[in-house]
């Protein structure tokens, strides 16, 4: 991975499991990306808002990060491997901003799920 792709901002999209399993088939998802614009990718991409609940005792399906570098938004995550083995791992899809359409960066992102209102 050369330094341009590690530079961020990324977005780091972690399922929560709520209401039992994961979403997609990947426990983590990348998008380099800032959060909100990482947020209408992922709809447009994965067909759901990631600020959804699908179970209102687990809470919100991902937890979302944004962070400077893959390198500090993986951190946590990668404990003692580097970040090349992490992104060959199987439950971990990194989508790099030159593989990401214009048309997926517009839009509105609906709410989904159960909402809370005040």
């Amino acid at each position: 991975m050369n330094k341009t792709q590690l530079k961020g901002p990324w977005t780091q999209f972690w399922d929560m499991h709520s209401g039992g399993g994961l979403k997609e088939k990947w426990h983590y998802i990348y998008i380099q990306a800032p959060k909100k614009e990482a947020i209408t990718i992922f709809y447009n991409r994965f067909g759901h808002n990631p600020n959804r609940v699908t179970c209102t005792c687990c809470g919100e399906d991902y937890a979302i990060d944004e962070s400077a570098s893959l390198d500090l938004v993986t951190k946590y995550q990668r404990k003692r491997t580097t970040i090349d083995n992490y992104c060959k791992q199987k439950d971990v899809l990194i989508i790099f901003a030159g593989q990401i359409g214009d048309e997926e960066r517009k839009g509105e992102v609906p709410e989904q799920g159960y909402v809370w209102k005040n």
